[in-house]
């Protein structure tokens, strides 16, 4: 049988970008803060956001923090990874109307209460120079070096500027949580 270590480090996941450091901190017993940000494009969360979630209930299970962010705002740009060309633009309301039953499925995975749950509007529409600071933080060569936009400047179909703006935005969430 798994130990709660091995499980979250080996069950239900491909790849473990810093697994040494992970363990190394799960093994200290300093309970962490797992953070998970879901987009709502669509009015569901779908099949595939039930594996992170998943992954999440594990951290949960194991006595961590889990925090969701409802990307409302990252939603206007739509994440780039893995597209082959720019997502529509959608209206504030088309997505409170996505988001509105997102709470109800992620709380058929996730434990709600014991879930921390912000929206990134909360931060990003208090100060509108957030954009500016991130955007000074970052080369244009970091951001271009993402595998997905490398595909697309390859097919003659980069990113936009503003898709490239996703990575710093996304980035920042992790940041206020």
């Amino acid at each position: 049988m798994l130990s709660n270590i091995e499980k979250l480090l080996n069950s239900g996941v491909a790849e473990v970008i810093e697994k040494v450091s992970l363990e190394k901190r799960l093994k200290s017993g300093k309970k962490l803060r797992v953070k998970l940000g879901i987009d709502p494009t669509k009015p569901d969360i779908h099949l595939g956001h039930t594996v992170p979630l998943r992954k999440l209930r594990q951290f949960q299970e194991a006595g961590h923090k889990a925090v969701l962010i409802i990307g409302d705002f990252t939603t206007r740009i739509g994440d780039p990874s893995g597209r082959s060309e720019e997502r529509p633009m959608l209206t504030q309301k088309e997505i409170k109307a996505n988001m509105k039953n997102y709470l109800r499925q992620a709380g058929r995975v996730i434990d709600l209460k014991k879930t921390e749950i912000h929206y990134n509007s909360e931060w990003f529409e208090k100060d509108n120079s957030i954009f500016l600071k991130l955007a000074s933080l970052a080369t244009a060569q970091q951001i271009l070096e993402r595998e997905d936009f490398q595909k697309r400047f390859r097919e003659g179909s980069g990113p936009t500027v503003l898709e490239m703006t996703y990575p710093l935005l996304q980035g920042y969430d992790s940041v206020m949580v």
